[in-house]
């Protein structure tokens, strides 16, 4: 698992670093957890990383956050051999899975680091096809606003996606108009379309006037589906025997 160097540019999607660890994951009420960010710095000076200001929110895309007491400073040294494990303990009040968000400040950077956890891991059994992922999807203006869906990922015939709202299947070539800090309860549906083994992700992003709100990534693992053998068809002669045999009981 790779770490975080703060100083290097953040990713494409930010909400998707799964180097940063929740223990437990899905949080329980009222047990303490740790939010752990593995922080590194290959050099070729030391870094010093001022303060991390991190928030939760429920699994979701345009939801409220709450914030966390801030952690910091630690000072990196030139040695990509050493992580130091920046980490948050948080009680939460209420279950459920989290999303994390945190803005790391580096000495000499005007601008922090984003980067966050929103994803999903599933690990299937053979015979498993489809799954349900539940979500809160919202609306972060103070005003009503269409929220774009965009579905990506790898190998997209292998997996399907499909997102749900109540009883409607949404159609993502036209947006989802929410009123002001609206939010709504949303299913992420997956199905394979194929039996063949599964390590694919799918990610869920939320635009809203082409600008990216949030996005939820979900991987699926899956071994290959092995129908089961069917047993071989018994001799004429067999099949009379066990037919009598049948009758005299």
């Amino acid at each position: 698992m790779k770490a975080i160097i703060p100083n290097q540019p953040t990713r494409s999607r930010p909400y998707a670093w799964g180097s940063i660890t929740v223990n437990p994951d899905p949080p329980r009420v009222g047990e303490s957890m740790e939010i752990v960010f593995p922080l590194a710095n290959p050099g070729p000076d030391d870094l010093v990383v001022e303060r991390i200001e991190a928030k939760v929110a429920f699994f979701g895309i345009g939801l409220q956050w709450e914030a966390l007491p801030r952690i910091g400073p630690y000072r990196l040294p030139a040695d990509p051999q050493h992580i130091e494990h920046a980490t948050i303990s948080w009680t939460p009040t209420s279950g459920g899975h989290r999303c994390v968000r945190a803005e790391i400040y580096v000495q000499g950077i005007q601008q922090p680091c984003l980067v966050g956890r929103n994803l999903q891991i599933i690990e299937a059994a053979a015979e498993e096809a489809f799954w349900s992922v539940p979500f809160r999807l919202g609306n972060p203006e103070n005003a009503p606003a269409p929220i774009q869906l965009h579905i990506g990922g790898n190998d997209r015939a292998a997996l399907d996606a499909a997102v749900r709202v109540g009883a409607r299947t949404v159609p993502l070539d036209r947006p989802i108009w929410l009123g002001a800090r609206e939010q709504v309860e949303a299913v992420l549906e997956l199905r394979a379309q194929v039996e063949a083994p599964l390590a694919h992700l799918r990610t869920l992003e939320a635009t809203l006037r082409g600008r990216l709100i949030d996005g939820i990534e979900v991987t699926v693992h899956r071994p290959a589906y092995a129908a089961p053998k069917r047993r071989a068809a018994a001799p004429a002669s067999s099949r009379a025997l066990e037919e009598a045999f049948s009758l005299a009981r």
